[in-house]
């Protein structure tokens, strides 16, 4: 039933008032911005990491298997030499390839923190290599050669 006043009319009912719709509106939109932004790592960063991990482990296993590949090829007291295709960039990052055989190890650095190692076991006992390139700028071919130790 509606509310009369005693002269008969109708009564005007408000909800709230402007300025008070205002403020409620202004702290939703603050409280949405706010968990967007401590949200922000779930929903932008976490994706990327992910992204730039599987990349990595994508060019690590690819460069680790030729390489091995290449060892097993590799004729005693020879020499070979074969050139590799790199992104330019990594999850829009630059990074650094070094190919050490004294060290067992390819590894790639990133410029953003990521640190990452793939060991190859026994190829500082096979061959001589020394490869460290960056693909800063641009790099996208590198020769990689491998000399059969004595």
């Amino acid at each position: 039933m509606k509310k009369m006043r005693r002269n008969g009319r109708l009564a005007r009912s408000k909800g709230t008032s402007v300025p008070l719709t205002f403020v409620i509106f202004a702290a939703a939109a603050f409280v949405f911005f706010a968990s967007l932004q401590l949200y922000h790592d779930a929903f932008v960063d976490f994706p990327s990491d992910v992204a730039i991990n599987q990349q990595f482990n994508d060019l690590g296993n690819a460069l680790s298997t030729k390489t091995t590949s290449a060892i097993l090829a590799l004729p005693h007291e020879g020499t070979i030499e074969f050139e590799e295709t790199l992104p330019r960039k990594i999850g829009g990052h630059n990074y650094r390839l070094d190919l050490n055989a004294s060290l067992d190890e390819l590894q790639l650095y990133s410029f953003k923190g990521y640190f990452y190692n793939y060991t190859l076991s026994g190829t500082s006992a096979e061959v001589s290599t020394n490869v460290t390139t960056t693909a800063y700028g641009g790099t996208s071919k590198v020769k990689i050669k491998l000399r059969r130790l004595l």
